[in-house]
């Protein structure tokens, strides 16, 4: 059976920065996950720094903020409180709250294409003041306002952006449309949909819950059978009987030795 990678999977730079920064620190607290990858939490953990769900869980010490960002009350109270703010949001996700505050603050409305209950989203949500969060082409049909700024959550799906967007011109007088999905997250659904049009099956590696790992899953299930785990553990033998070649994919919160454990327990197989 013949095992092909796609040409760009696992760590983005802006997740590769933040698991750097929060390395350097000793026993402090992670508001959240610092990314989306149980792994990597874990790793974390035995390292002294223990996620929180709340700043209240924290009165004094280090707070990390995550690669995904966090809304501008939590950050308000962390400095209230005196605690030291170790800010691991990427770039991306940075530039899309500048531009949800920028647009609003000149009298758009804001149109965020995202899920509403991911933290990125929230972060992007508490820079505006006038925006609607939405998350499919039927979604935005029911928008309708005379001046609007489309932007997107960093890890969503381009063909669905761009869906979007036909369907909010008919609706919106004036329009500004920003693509903010970052580049990495379009090389990496790029090459697995590349792999998935070559392949028999094909096995999505990362987080449950990580936003573009579930974006790979769906690109790549329209093209072929797919598979979407975390570890070695959920590898099932029956998946690759009859099967002449599989396609290995990673989510951007997914690390290298995640993939290179279930690559070699596939091609052991």
């Amino acid at each position: 059976m013949k095992v092909i990678c796609a040409e760009n999977m696992g760590f983005c730079s802006g997740v590769k920065r933040a698991v750097d920064m929060a390395l350097k620190q000793k026993d402090a607290f992670v508001l959240g996950q610092l990314i989306h990858n149980p792994q990597v939490v874990e790793m974390l953990d035995k390292k002294g720094i223990k996620e929180i769900s709340s700043v209240d869980d924290i009165e004094k010490g280090s707070l990390i903020i995550t690669a995904h960002g966090t809304t501008k009350s939590n950050v308000e109270k962390a400095k209230i409180k005196g605690l030291k703010i170790i800010d691991t949001t990427c770039p991306l996700v940075k530039k899309v709250q500048d531009l949800a505050k920028e647009f609003s603050s000149k009298g758009y409305d804001i149109i965020l294409f995202g899920d509403k209950g991911h933290s990125e989203v929230k972060g992007i949500v508490s820079n505006a003041e006038n925006i609607i969060v939405i998350s499919s082409k039927e979604d935005a049909k029911n928008v309708f306002v005379k001046k609007a700024c489309l932007l997107s959550q960093t890890t969503q799906s381009i063909e669905k952006f761009n869906e979007i967007s036909k369907v909010l011109k008919s609706n919106v007088n004036e329009l500004k449309i920003i693509n903010t999905i970052c580049n990495a997250t379009k090389k990496r659904q790029d090459s697995a949909m590349n792999i998935a049009k070559k392949v028999d099956i094909m096995i999505v590696i990362g987080g449950y819950n990580s936003a573009n790992t579930k974006r790979l899953n769906e690109i790549c299930s329209k093209i072929t059978e797919t598979k979407h785990i975390e570890t070695t553990r959920e590898i099932k033998k029956e998946w690759f009987q009859g099967k002449k070649s599989v396609g290995i994919t990673a989510g951007a919160s997914t690390p290298d030795f995640v993939i290179k454990e279930i690559k070699k327990k596939i091609e052991s197989l």
